[in-house]
This record gives structure tokens, sequence and C-alpha cells, in this order.
């Protein structure tokens, strides 16, 4: 028994020692940006994976800092606007952008933000995607890990979320292996997350020849889902309308912006026949916004558009790999350039580029909107006109999607 007993002790001493060493290795690395050990370079400076496990470290990285100011949306709000920014610099801002948000995520993280922390400003970033939410089957977004419930009450969530996030951050073998591959990859990866939360990118080098073409043929997807998901259009009609209440009714600063892209996105969402629902999004947030605007008996939120085919938006598209791009990565997502240049006119600072793109953003809450709406429409048939190479491209790579599509589904049987 005696032996049993010490066989069982060194067991059991060994299983903690591995459990401790494990969690110590973890805590240090931080691969999912939610503790604070000292930053070693070569080690534990860079995140690799960061964009997969935002919506659990935004969660505790806002209760961490405690910010003033947050920006909401989708990746072109983390890799495009950033909280150092002159507007922003002194409001103690965090970006909690996530990849693919829905609407009700970011009505929820604004709740949980000014729960944490009553909002100076909310920056709300707006596109097609937010508008028409996929199917979350991952599990990485959940409504227990959040401070508050859908009613804005705090919610005790100790035991459903607090303490499980902290086992699985720490003694989980999936959180060794993301300590692993942040410790590998720290001399090559190319982006990282900021303390900020903005999307950091660490070199310039970029194949925009590919990465065009790629996330063309991609869109042409995701467009082709948008168009069948009318039923989460509405839903998420709602949940703007929901946010906006709340944030007026907690008398909240926000500033409302619709996305730049590059003229081959809106060429690509034009050629897949969902203009008449970007434009319908457009009417719908302003009429909403007016709506709780006047519920509220306070003047509505600006609403900035920076979408259409003018303005940085025709950059040329390089045709060598070597080529670097100004204002874009790709169709969809845009530098800190253009970033900087959106916050400069919705704060209205001076910039270097003023003078090329004057005419660069609307005010849809000002009125005019049908006149506004008519003028990008007008763009696209310029652009057509005086860019047939890119074009001819653009509707090769939009055909090609789309039969592959329709062969898929008539192989499957949709």
């Amino acid at each position: 028994m005696k032996q049993a007993n010490n066989y069982l002790r060194c067991w059991s001493g060994c299983v903690v020692g591995l459990l401790s060493l494990v969690a110590g290795m973890n805590w240090f690395v931080n691969p999912f940006s939610i503790f604070n050990p000292p930053a070693i370079p070569h080690f534990n400076v860079y995140k690799p994976d960061y964009a997969s496990h935002l919506r659990l470290t935004h969660v505790y990285r806002v209760e961490n800092l405690k910010p003033d100011c947050i920006v909401l949306g989708t990746s072109r709000a983390g890799r495009g606007l950033s909280p150092n920014h002159p507007s922003l610099a002194n409001l103690n801002c965090y970006n909690m952008a996530v990849p693919s948000a829905s609407m009700y995520q970011l009505h929820r993280s604004f709740q949980h933000a000014q729960a944490i922390n009553p909002q100076k400003l909310v920056i709300l970033t707006l596109d097609l995607r937010v508008f028409h939410p996929e199917n979350d089957t991952s599990g990485a977004f959940s409504d227990k890990r959040l401070i508050v419930d859908e009613a804005g009450k705090k919610q005790f969530n100790l035991f459903s979320a607090r303490l499980p996030d902290l086992a699985s951050s720490l003694i989980s073998i999936s959180a060794l292996q993301a300590s692993l591959t942040t410790i590998r990859k720290q001399s090559w990866v190319k982006d990282t997350l900021a303390t900020n939360g903005f999307w950091l990118p660490l070199t310039d080098e970029f194949d925009h020849v590919k990465t065009f073409n790629f996330y063309t043929r991609t869109y042409v997807g995701q467009f082709k889902e948008m168009r069948q998901n009318l039923a989460g259009f509405q839903k998420s009609l709602d949940d703007f309308r929901l946010l906006l209440r709340d944030a007026y009714a907690q008398n909240v600063e926000m500033k409302l912006i619709i996305h730049p892209a590059h003229a081959w996105q809106w060429q690509t969402l034009w050629l897949s026949d969902l203009w008449s629902r970007f434009e319908t999004m457009k009417y719908q947030m302003v009429e909403i916004n007016a709506q709780e605007a006047s519920r509220a008996s306070l003047q509505p939120y600006p609403i900035w558009d920076f979408s259409g085919s003018y303005g940085p938006a025709l950059e040329p598209v390089p045709t060598k790999q070597s080529a670097l791009m100004h204002w874009f990565w790709e169709p969809a997502h845009y530098k800190q350039t253009l970033g900087d240049l959106i916050l400069d006119r919705v704060f209205e600072e001076k910039s270097s580029s003023d003078a090329a793109f004057t005419d660069f953003g609307a005010r849809l809450d000002s009125g005019g909107l049908e006149p506004h709406l008519a003028k990008l429409r007008d763009f696209q048939e310029v652009y057509a006109t005086n860019h047939p190479i890119d074009m001819a491209k653009i509707q090769s790579i939009v055909n090609e999607a789309q039969n592959s599509l329709n062969n898929a589904n008539t192989v499957t049987g949709f």
C-alpha cells in the first residue's frame, strides 16, 4: 500500500509539474494575446495566427485596456484603420475588428466595451459582409464570454466562460500548438497584432498580381452566397437598428464609415448582380439612422461613404510581382495609407493627399442620396470604358468562378 501511495504521489507530481510547465510556457508565449508577459524579441513579440483568435483576444484585451474609443468592423477595418491616427491618438482607442464579423457580433462587441468603460467615440465600419453573416460553426464567438447579455445586463459567466477560457489558454493542446507555432514563425511572420488591436504589417512585400486574381475569384463565391441570403440581410438590418438605438440611448458619439475598395472589387460586385443590394443597404442605413436619432431626439450620426470606382480606387494594379501598391493590399483590403486618408476626411484633418482627392468620400446623412448613388453608377461605366484590359481580366475571372460554382452545384445536386 505504501509503495502504491508513493507511486500515486510521484505520478501526480509529474502530471502537476508537466501541466505547470505547459501553463507557464503558454502564459509566457501568450499566443492568444490575453496575458501580459514581458515581450522578448525572436520569442513572443509577433503573433502569426492572431486573426483566428481575435474573438477571444478582443474580449479580454478590452477588459484590461479599458479603452475610451473603439473601432468596430471586419478585417478591412483591422488592416486599414489605425488607432494611432492623430484624431484618435489621445483617446486610448482600440481596434476590435474581427474577420467576417456579423452585425450581431458588432452590436455585442459594442455592448461589451460600453459596459467595461463608457465610450467617448465609436467608429462603426460597414460593408455588405456585415449585413450578410455567414453561419459560424467554429464556436469562436461566444455570447457567454462577454460581460453583459443581449439585454445589456451583467451576466455571471465565471464557470460558463471565464474559467474554461483560462484553462484552454494555459493548459490545452491547442494553446501549446499555438505557442510552438508562435515561436517558430517569429523570424518570417509578415504581420502581427499591435497592442491597440491594429493588424500591423511588418513588411510591404506583397504579390498583388496573385492576390488580385485569387481574391476576385473568392469574392465571386461570397457574392453568390450573399445574393441567396436575403433573410440574413433583413436580420442584420434589425441588429444594426439595435446597435444604433443603444448608442443613441447612451449618448455615445459614433461615426459610421462605408469602406472603400479597389475598382476591381466594385466591378466584381456589379457583375455579380449585387449592386442593387448594396444601394439598398445604404438607403436602409440612412433611414434607420434617421429614425433612431429622431427617437432619441438627437442629430443623426454622420455616415461616410467611401465606396465607388474613383479616386484611390483607380490605382493601377501591378502586372509584375515585385511592384507595390500605395493604397491597397488586394481588391477589398486597403492599407493604412488609405485608412489615414479616410480618418482625415471623417475628422476634417488636413493631409498631403487632399489636393489629389478632393472629392473622396461623401456624407449620406446630409441629403441627396439618390444623386450620389447615380454618380457611383456612372463611375462604374466610366471605369469599364476607360480600363478595357482590366475589365476583360475581371470579366474572365468572374465567368470562370461562376462556371466553377455552377458545375459544383450540378455535381452535388443543388
